[in-house]
Parts: structure tokens; C-alpha cells; sequence
């Protein structure tokens, strides 16, 4: 039985408290404990994992609509980290999309980027669409907005063969229409150098092939000292490396699916993925996993029942020595319902499906990670029209 624990609030909201009946009410047969940290957000975009005060332990971030928060852990207290705008302005101000944390420096404390301003209909005007920034660290915030194509949708901090560097990905290419047009997504990569809040952060092109990005995710190979990326979107999939220095892609002609959500699982001796999961197609309905075999790739439907699926991730939550996925959706599905479910390879080829959540979480996003350190992976995951937060944790150790 799942249990869903509310933070200490004072009140609790009318909608935690249905959320505990819903979910107490799934005889799920994960060993996961829910916990609400946050039933008061307004979209929660996007979410990342680190230490922001230097204590040692990880904590939470978050992209809202009006702000970017962290809680900290263990109390899992909100902290406001930084807003774009304040007073009359934030009324005004188009939400905030994502968020990338790092310790880049050593110190001990993650710095920070962001994306703002989101406009998916305006591919044109990047004054009216779009908005990169480096914030900073706890205790040193000094943004600093950067050049940009308009539709910012995703960013992460990545590891150059030299330091490291934000990556960000828009959704439309410049001008385009519907995800059609002359330009392509322009994935750009902003070097930080050896300090980010003196960089000059000149940027390069990592790849324009595609017209209509999602996100992408990031693998540490064996032949190279940076980080390579895969990036999914409507046409297909794209891997990139650095090669001594510069950015090299090709796209991928055995995983041509369109997808949305990416992650990657295991990897080879040589740095390959072993395993990939997506969301196909963009906001689709079904949890694909593909694994290697050979040079050849096997693709396997795990569910194809989601509305908007929109969370994703690639981890060995049950502590079996084998890789599971963990996806969740956003809109009500044919029962009405929003969640998020585990999928558990076996033998056979056959596939089992837990219930991590039933309705109370329709999740944009999810991460997964050792929040309390006892060995053991959690989930945590936001939720857009359920506006929260919430912790699963895990109780295999």
C-alpha cells in the first residue's frame, strides 16, 4: 500500500487531503512511501536535483510559472531561489520553463540556469519569446541574461572536455510554423569557461538537423572526457559527441521514431546507450523502451494509454540489478485519471507494470535520485494541473 504523507503546512488543502484517500485507495506494490512537500505550485515545469546550500545533502528545484524555488532538505521547507520580475511586473511576465543545477566550481553548492519567458506561437521575436539566464549559486546570485532563440524549452549544464557549459534547446526552429519551416532547432551550447560569472559565454551550434526538439538527455562515454547528448523530437532522434573540441551528430536511423521525452539507461564498455525510453510521439501516449542488441535495436510498446505523457525517467528503483521505467502523464487519461507508472522487465520479454501514483500527480516532470542517502532511489516528481510536489520514497532499505 502507497502512503502519501502531507507536509506540515498548517491547513491542509481540501486537494492533498483527496489526494491521500485516492492514493491510499491503490493497492500499489511498490514499497514507496508519498510524501506531499508542495500542494500550492502553479504549473511546476520542471524540476532539478542538487545541493544548493552546501550541507552535504540534495535538494529539490523547481520551475513555476512566476518563480523558481528549492526545498531543502530534510525539511523540504520551500525557498524562494529567484524570480525574473517582481511586483506588478510578474503579472505580466510569461511563465518560466525549465531549470538546470551543477556544481560547476567545486564549492560544494549548485549554480543555477534558467528558462523563461515561454511563447511556444512566437518562433520569430526573441524579445517576445524565449529567455536564457545564469543565476547563480545560493549566496552569490548574479543573473545574468544570455542571447537566445526564441521558444527556450530545455537546458541542462553539461561537461566539456574542458569544464563546463549550459546546453539549451528551443522547441521551434526560428520562423517556423507548426514545427514546419526553412530553420532548424538550433541545440546551442554557452561556454561558461573557468568562471561563469566573468564568461563572456560565447556559444556554438551543437546541431540544427531537427525542426520541432523536446529535450534531450546527456551520456559519459569511454572515448571522450565531455559529455555526448541525444536529443529527441518529432523527427526522430540525434546523437551528438565532442570530438576534440567540436560538436559531431548524425541522426539516429534505428531509433527514427518521433518522440518527445528521452532518457537513457545502461551504457556499453564503449560509452554506446544500452537502453532508451521515450515518450512517442511528442505529448504522446505511448512509454517505449528500446534496448541494444547487437547493432541492431529492439523496440518495445510498454504502455500506450497516457494522455500527454510527460515525465520520464531510466533507473534501477527496485534495487534488482536491472533497469526500469518510470513514466508519468499530465492530462486525464480514458479513466479520467493522471499518474505515474513503473515498468519492470522479466523473463520472456514480458514487461510488468506497477502503480507508482493514481491521480494524484499529473506529472510535467520527474527525476529520480538518492534524496535521504540510505542507498535506495526515490522518485520525485511535479504536477501541473494537480499543482504539487511530491516525494516517493523509497523503502527498500
Amino acid at each position: 500500500m502507497m502512503n502519501i504523507t502531507p507536509i506540515p503546512r498548517g491547513a491542509i488543502s481540501l486537494y492533498a487531503f483527496v489526494s491521500v484517500i485516492l492514493s491510499n485507495a491503490v493497492a500499489a506494490d511498490l514499497n514507496l512511501k508519498a510524501q506531499i512537500i508542495d500542494d500550492d505550485i502553479k504549473i511546476g515545469y520542471g524540476l532539478a536535483i542538487g545541493d544548493v546550500n552546501g550541507d552535504g545533502k540534495k535538494d529539490i528545484l523547481l520551475a513555476d510559472k512566476q518563480d523558481f524555488f528549492w526545498y531543502e532538505n530534510p525539511s523540504w521547507e520551500r525557498h524562494l531561489f529567484w524570480s525574473v520580475a517582481e511586483g506588478d511586473a510578474r503579472e505580466s511576465m510569461r511563465d518560466n520553463v525549465c531549470i538546470a543545477a551543477r556544481d560547476i566550481d567545486g564549492d560544494g553548492k549548485v549554480e543555477v540556469a534558467v528558462g523563461t519567458n515561454w511563447n511556444p506561437g512566437e518562433t520569430s521575436d526573441s524579445e517576445k519569446s524565449g529567455g536564457v539566464w545564469f543565476v547563480g549559486s545560493l549566496g552569490n546570485i548574479q543573473p545574468k541574461k544570455l542571447p537566445h532563440d526564441p521558444t527556450t524549452h530545455r537546458m541542462y549544464w553539461v561537461k566539456m572536455e574542458a569544464g563546463y557549459s549550459i546546453v539549451v534547446a528551443p522547441l521551434h526552429g526560428r520562423g517556423n510554423k507548426g514545427g514546419v519551416g526553412e530553420n532548424g532547432t538550433r541545440i546551442q551550447v554557452y561556454y561558461a569557461g573557468n568562471d561563469p560569472y566573468t564568461a563572456s559565454w560565447e556559444r556554438s551550434v551543437v546541431n540544427d538537423e531537427l525542426h520541432k526538439t523536446h529535450n534531450f538527455d546527456l551520456f559519459q562515454g569511454s572515448s571522450n572526457t565531455g559529455e555526448s547528448l541525444v536529443i529527441a523530437g518529432d523527427e526522430g532522434l540525434v546523437l551528438a559527441r565532442q570530438v576534440d573540441g567540436k560538436w559531431k551528430s548524425r541522426k539516429s536511423e534505428s531509433l527514427s521514431n518521433g518522440a518527445g521525452e528521452i532518457r537513457l539507461g545502461k551504457l556499453s564498455i564503449n560509452g554506446a546507450p544500452q537502453t532508451v525510453a521515450t515518450i512517442e510521439p511528442m505529448h504522446g501516449n505511448n512509454v517505449v523502451c528500446y534496448e541494444r542488441n547487437g547493432e541492431n535495436w529492439k523496440r518495445t510498446v510498454l504502455d500506450d494509454s497516457l494522455n500527454q505523457g510527460h515525465a520520464l525517467a531510466v533507473a534501477d528503483v527496485l534495487g534488482t540489478g536491472t533497469l526500469q521505467v518510470v513514466a508519468g502523464w499530465r492530462n486525464r487519461d480514458s479513466r479520467k485519471r493522471v499518474g505515474i507508472r513503473l515498468y519492470e522487465p522479466g523473463s520472456n520479454e514480458k514487461w510488468t507494470t506497477h502503480v507508482v501514483d493514481d491521480d494524484a500527480m499529473a506529472a510535467e516532470d520527474i527525476k529520480v535520485s538518492d534524496l535521504d542517502g540510505d542507498g535506495d532511489l526515490d522518485l520525485v516528481a511535479s504536477g501541473r494541473s494537480t499543482k504539487n510536489v511530491i516525494i516517493y520514497w523509497n523503502q527498500l532499505n
